[in-house]
């Protein structure tokens, strides 16, 4: 899918004065893993709460949770994983 990129910050990206629009699948799936349940108001029962497991143990679910949601997002995953405390996200081209 194509959209406006942002930078890390969450900055808009910008180019010889235009937004840059490009394949944006791995933006959003990041931003879905990194939103709070209840951040996007139109869909509140969106959002990996990655944050809440920094230094705690991970939900046994949340790897099926999230690959749900990202199908309904219609991210296109092949694999996601937590490997050594760092979610590793594999995605379909």
């Amino acid at each position: 899918m194509k959209g406006i990129l942002v930078d890390d910050n969450g900055n808009l990206m910008i180019s010889g004065g235009h937004l840059q629009v490009d394949d944006n699948q791995a933006q959003c799936a990041r931003h879905l893993i990194s939103a709070f349940t209840g951040e996007y108001k139109h869909a509140p029962i969106l959002g990996g709460n990655a944050r809440k497991m920094i230094a705690g143990h991970p939900d046994p679910f949340w790897i099926g949770s999230m690959k749900s949601q990202l199908k309904t997002a219609l991210i296109k995953v092949s694999n996601l994983e937590i490997v050594d405390g760092n979610i590793v996200l594999t995605m379909d081209n």
